[in-house]
């Protein structure tokens, strides 16, 4: 049976609405697959899609489709399988197949989606980092969409709070996107899982991203979203977790910056306001067990001082001290281990 899901699921143009009227008129998907074009009418499907499918079935060896997802190490999860997510199936249109690499656990049913602008200030990126890092460590599974920025940083955080993560891709996995965050994707794999709806050899496609978006908050119990532009992508999954029913959350941020417009805009409209991650560890009926990161001696609360307003490169940090740059590094240094400052890149530290 699973190879003729897969096959039919690596028809191109196959929907949602294409695997409901074949599901309900044939008694299985192998009868369904050796069907006659009359059937396929009487069963509700289009003259374009039966060419279509007949043409594709004419070069296609459903075992051979399966064959190929196996040697990408690729599984594939059918909507009434036990393993399906519990959540993604009370959505309104979820989709029939997932395609799935790594391992999704009962455990990933505690999940909160973290979603961002690609183009994050540095304030974005830390608070996006931090919070997926304290809900990494509560053992609540983040899930986002692998992107570059906000994306990016929500599976960083959940990875180095020890926690599971969860990406959702816009096309095949048989190969990661964007080609930067292969590495990251392969840490994923070893602590979380990457899924998509769309079958091997699918490009990221525009259009895939709007239902790549419904996926991210469909398999969460809540979405948060930390920086976001008033009419970007982002907020279209934030009108699915809304549509979705899921809990909606959102970083307030300064009303000058137009990556808090978005976030903004969804406080006003009942988001709950998020500031740390017990926030919305109190949802999950969670105590974050967390402690206060003090500075010892005068060296580090001088650092304290400095970094308390902003982010900044070590040569600002020892102009402001009014030290030489190599006496600055040694402390930073030093913080750095004790865990109260942070190496963005690029000689740029932060407050941990």
């Amino acid at each position: 049976m699973k190879k003729y899901i897969a096959a039919f699921g690596a028809l191109p143009n196959i929907k949602g609405e294409h695997w409901r009227k074949l599901l309900r008129y044939f008694p299985d998907l192998e009868s369904a697959w050796s069907a006659r074009a009359g059937d396929f009418l009487s069963a509700g499907l289009s003259e374009k899609w039966i060419n279509s499918f007949l043409e594709f079935r004419a070069q296609t060896e459903p075992a051979n489709v399966l064959d190929l997802l196996q040697k990408h190490k690729i599984d594939i999860i059918s909507f009434d399988d036990a393993t399906y997510p519990k959540l993604l199936k009370e959505i309104s249109n979820p989709p029939y197949v997932i395609y799935l690499r790594g391992a999704l656990l009962p455990t990933d049913e505690n999940a909160i989606g973290i979603v961002g602008s690609r183009k994050g200030t540095d304030y974005g990126h830390r608070v996006t980092f931090e919070i997926a890092k304290g809900l990494g460590v509560a053992g609540v599974t983040v899930v986002s969409g692998l992107a570059l920025g906000l994306d990016t940083e929500a599976h960083r955080g959940a990875l180095a709070g020890g926690g599971r993560t969860i990406a959702v891709l816009a096309n095949g996995l048989d190969s990661f996107f964007p080609r930067s965050n292969q590495q990251l994707a392969k840490q994923i794999l070893e602590n979380g899982c990457i899924i998509s709806e769309q079958p091997i050899g699918m490009p990221p496609l525009r259009q895939n991203f709007p239902a790549r978006n419904r996926i991210i908050s469909g398999i969460s119990q809540g979405l948060l979203v930390t920086e976001a532009g008033e009419n970007s992508g982002t907020l279209h999954t934030a009108s699915f977790a809304i549509e979705q029913n899921r809990q909606l959350y959102a970083v307030p941020g300064p009303i000058y910056n137009p990556l808090a417009k978005g976030p903004n805009n969804l406080l006003k409209q009942g988001a709950k306001a998020v500031t740390c991650t017990q926030d919305i560890l109190e949802d999950f009926g969670i105590e974050e067990n967390a402690r206060e990161i003090l500075p010892q001696g005068e060296d580090e609360e001088m650092i304290f001082e400095i970094l308390k307003v902003e982010n900044l490169h070590i040569d600002d940090i020892a102009r402001r001290a009014e030290r030489d740059s190599a006496d600055i590094s040694k402390i930073l240094t030093l913080m750095e281990i004790k865990g109260k400052v942070m190496h963005l890149g690029g000689m740029v530290y932060s407050l941990k």
